[in-house]
């Protein structure tokens, strides 16, 4: 999936600073959804839904990153990807269901 696998492997950095690079991605894009929803201290960056985006995309690639860092090859990257995803969005699926039960 957009050579994620490959380029972790070319990339020296080691599983610990790529956790300390996901939580810098994740607090640029708290910044980014604070600023474009105008929170509170936060609308003069004026950043959008774009920025949102962006960096949303910034914090998925390095969290993929973090998970081919932690697999042996790009098969079991690839396979881990699939099962957990499948796995966790059932969960999510689930959890919904309930809520809507519940209602």
């Amino acid at each position: 999936m957009f050579n994620i696998f490959e380029l972790t492997q070319k990339d020296p950095k080691t599983l610990q600073e790529r956790a300390l690079k996901l939580a810098e991605e994740a607090g640029e894009l708290a910044q980014a959804v604070l600023s474009a929803t105008k929170a509170p201290g936060s609308e003069y960056k004026k950043q959008t839904l774009a920025d949102v985006r962006e960096e949303a995309a910034d914090a998925a690639i390095v969290a993929l990153s973090v998970l081919a860092q932690a697999s042996a090859s790009k098969e079991e990257f690839e396979a881990e990807l699939n099962r957990l995803m499948a796995a966790k969005c059932a969960k999510w699926q689930e959890k919904l269901q309930e809520k809507t039960a519940g209602e």
